[in-house]
């Protein structure tokens, strides 16, 4: 059984080189998911009524749908770059083959992990790091949802602490950067998010460190 350990440092090194080297792409995609998917539901929370109605209703869920969609093709469009694959403005958008395996799957994992706080916290902490690898089966392989929640299960074996300290990192960067007037965030979502990825593929590949030989900086 393979231990494990996640080097931060050079994770987020390769993660800051990867970002420079597609920044304007990477800009224009947090960019058009912030306009998109983000400011609309912002927006709606702050219009609706105290009192809902089915109209309302429909709209918010309209607009819950448009932002998985687009957290959906952003994560794709990072998972990509960290690879230094071949990517387009499309590749956020052409999702709709595995969209229901995604929404199903985001709706039983943010389920479990409401009721794990529900149930003091730490049950929701564990279930959070566990299962947060489940986008990247359903991305590559096309998995259902239940089966990329499984695999996300068993590929977080034996990491459990490594991930909850890179958790805490990721949440402390995104926090920075949602108090430097919310610019900051256009900076450190995306490099948050591919560090994940490079994780995963790190992973996946079976490589006897974290990040991967192929994801470091010499």
């Amino acid at each position: 059984m393979r231990q494990l350990a996640i080097d931060l440092i050079p994770l987020f090194k390769f993660s800051l080189h990867q970002f420079k080297k597609y920044a304007s792409f990477i800009v224009g995609a947090i960019l058009t998911f912030i306009v998109l998917a983000v400011v609309p539901q912002i927006y709606f929370t702050m219009r609706a009524p105290e009192d809902p109605t089915i109209q309302t209703q429909l709209i918010s869920l309209l607009l819950t749908g448009i932002q998985i969609f687009l957290s959906l093709g952003f994560t794709k469009l990072m998972l990509l770059l960290v690879q230094d694959a071949y990517v387009t403005v499309a590749d956020m958008f052409n999702n709709f083959r595995i969209f229901l395996s995604y929404f199903i799957a985001s709706f039983i994992f943010g389920l479990a992990v409401s009721i794990g706080f529900l149930l003091l916290i730490l049950p929701g902490i564990y279930i959070a790091i566990r299962f947060q690898f489940f986008p990247y089966f359903i991305i590559e392989n096309g998995d259902s949802a239940f089966i990329a929640l499984q695999k996300s299960f068993n590929l977080s074996q034996n990491l459990t602490l490594d991930l909850l300290v890179f958790g805490v990192v990721v949440i402390g960067l995104n926090i920075l950067g949602a108090l430097l007037l919310g610019i900051g965030i256009i900076f450190t979502y995306p490099l948050t998010t591919m560090a994940t990825a490079i994780i995963y593929r790190s992973l996946i590949e079976q490589s006897e460190s974290i990040p991967a030989s192929s994801y470091r900086i010499s």
